[in-house]
């Protein structure tokens, strides 16, 4: 058979087929959009091995910080990866433990953990104490280090650092690095406060707002993402020591706590 004749047909099909191919895979393209990058959230139990933070004593137990914290950001961390909770965001919550069992973690790894992600957010898990005994309820913090007080206390961390921290750039330095990020994490201080206030007080739990303040607090300087730490109750007050001894409680601690961290992202 003549070549001349076969050449038309074989083009023919090649262009219906090229035609065919881009037409389904633009179909695919839009039918389809990429996936938006998940939103990072870093929840930093604080404490842990050696280091169990406050503790009280509630009969014949000893609750300890570093057990409560834990119990808290574990739960946090399974309602914050619940599609239910993140998907009216429009965006999934991808969320890191800086440790998921009692174990020792140095302030330097928790809020490297989150400068290294550039996480959207970074929360420190905490549990209260206090002498007298009578203090209770809920605070949280934002980073401070505007004033004579603070920066006289980074001199102060300065000098006890270790030679590694000393040989990376100087507190005083990283300090200015972190104040980009106080405005917003007086606003995620801010939220998560209420949003753990509210959430108690909506399960009938008698709950002392202390409010938000601002503190030096050296795993918020280093995280340089909007970070805020929650102390969550009074150990050495026994009604507080009460409530968080409860794991129904420590539940609605962590919801309160999610609800805030999705309010949160909901203004990013």
């Amino acid at each position: 058979m003549p070549c001349g004749k076969m050449v038309t047909p074989l083009f023919g099909i090649i262009a219906i087929s090229l035609s065919l191919f881009f037409a389904t895979n633009e179909n695919r393209a839009l039918a389809s959009p990429p996936s938006p990058k998940p939103y990072v959230v870093v929840l930093d139990p604080g404490h842990g091995g050696a280091d169990t933070g406050a503790s009280g004593r509630l009969g014949k137990t000893r609750i300890a910080e570093k057990e409560v914290a834990l119990a808290i950001a574990l739960k946090a961390a399974k309602i914050l990866g619940n599609p239910a909770y993140y998907k009216p965001l429009g965006r999934k919550i991808q969320v890191v433990l800086t440790r998921h069992s009692d174990r020792s973690v140095s302030l330097e790894e928790r809020s490297e953990k989150a400068k290294r992600l550039k996480a959207d957010l970074f929360v420190s898990i905490h549990a209260n104490s206090e002498p007298t005994k009578k203090a209770h309820g809920l605070e949280t913090y934002f980073l401070n280090n505007t004033d004579d007080q603070s920066s006289l206390k980074l001199q102060q961390i300065e000098n006890r650092s270790s030679k590694r921290a000393r040989k990376s750039n100087s507190l005083l330095i990283r300090s200015v690095a972190a104040d980009a990020t106080v405005e917003s994490s007086r606003s995620a201080a801010e939220v998560l406060q209420s949003s753990i206030v509210d959430q108690l007080r909506s399960e009938d739990l008698k709950v002392q707002d202390r409010g938000v303040k601002q503190a030096m607090l050296y795993v918020l300087l280093d995280a340089q993402v909007p970070a805020a730490l929650v102390e969550g109750f009074y150990l050495s007050n026994k009604n507080d020591l009460a409530l968080v001894a409860q794991p129904e409680n420590r539940s609605k601690i962590a919801e309160g706590l999610a609800k805030g961290v999705l309010r949160f992202l909901a203004t990013k």
